[in-house]
């Protein structure tokens, strides 16, 4: 495979960019992983100006605005991060015939679809501003008419960085008894999985352009629950931990209890149909279970540090 002469990785210090990082020698020549203050997504008139010093042929944009509670009440930033930003790096992407890749969420639908997992082109209806301004980047890229591939994933976690193994572990060492919902199903996805795929999906792009799906679900296979989920965590931290009582709860009834999680609704149903995903890359994807017993040790490691 001929590798691309100039790649653009927005948010290398996120949890996507960072192992993204790590695995874009396969197909780049030329890398330029710019740091926030040399590329602020919500500096809308300096996006131009950067992308003609660089000229990338491919640009991939992991970065977002993910605080997912804090969107209700910064809906400006959030929306220019995730919306209006994208709109602009697309629009120079189709004047200067750029791939752009782009990374949406499950949030984007409602989450109540009689517990199937959602499709590609299942109808979009997000019922959170994160959700809504993530959704409308998709459709602001895909107007543009640029050549674009949207990957959407759901229950992202990494070695590092805030995410739910991080929360979990803290609370348990620190807490006797936590509450944690069981009525939200998804599937846990390690970002090294995520970034592996993706560079796979944009090979396979690179050989066969007419293949280009434009928007694909990445995710491994299985569901649980968020509470499921911590206990499989809390069982990893061992005996000396027990004391720790998790108890499962209804999303309306969590709502009573803690008054920060009344901010704003999230979708029960996050999971993500992989069908399209595994046909495209003629392989079954493994199961979530799989990749967190081999990445649980370097969370524990990371978390000490």
């Amino acid at each position: 495979m001929e590798k691309i002469d100039n790649v653009l990785l927005i948010g290398s210090s996120g949890q996507i960019g960072s192992n993204i990082k790590n695995n874009l020698k396969k197909i780049s020549k030329k890398t330029y992983c710019p740091l926030r203050k040399d590329f602020n997504l919500e500096n809308l008139k300096s996006i131009d100006k950067f992308l003609n010093k660089i000229k990338p042929k491919l640009v991939i944009n992991a970065a977002a605005y993910t605080k997912v509670d804090d969107a209700e009440k910064n809906k400006k930033i959030c929306y220019k991060i995730n919306a209006l930003a994208p709109k602009k790096i697309a629009q120079w992407c189709h004047k200067n015939n750029a791939f752009l890749v782009y990374y949406s969420t499950d949030y984007i639908f409602s989450g109540k679809n009689n517990n199937n997992a959602w499709k590609e082109n299942d109808k979009p209806k997000p019922i959170n501003f994160y959700g809504q301004s993530k959704l409308e980047g998709e459709k602001l890229i895909i107007s543009s008419k640029c050549n674009y591939l949207i990957l959407r994933v759901n229950w992202l976690y990494a070695d590092k960085g805030e995410n739910f193994p991080k929360k979990i572990i803290k609370r348990i060492l620190k807490e006797k008894k936590i509450f944690i919902v069981n009525d939200q199903i998804g599937t846990p996805n390690h970002a090294e999985f995520i970034s592996k795929t993706t560079i796979e999906i944009i090979k396979k792009i690179i050989a066969e352009p007419e293949s280009n799906p434009k928007i694909l679900n990445v995710s491994a296979r299985g569901t649980t629950s968020y509470y499921n989920f911590a206990k499989k965590i809390h069982k990893v931290l061992g005996v000396n931990y027990k004391n720790c009582k998790l108890i499962p709860i209804l999303t309306k009834d969590l709502t009573k209890l803690v008054k920060r999680y009344t901010r704003m609704k999230r979708p029960l149903n996050s999971k993500l149909n992989i069908n399209a995903l595994e046909k495209f890359l003629k392989k079954k994807m493994p199961d979530w279970e799989i990749i967190f017993k081999k990445k649980v040790s370097n969370i524990m490691t990371n978390y000490k540090k």
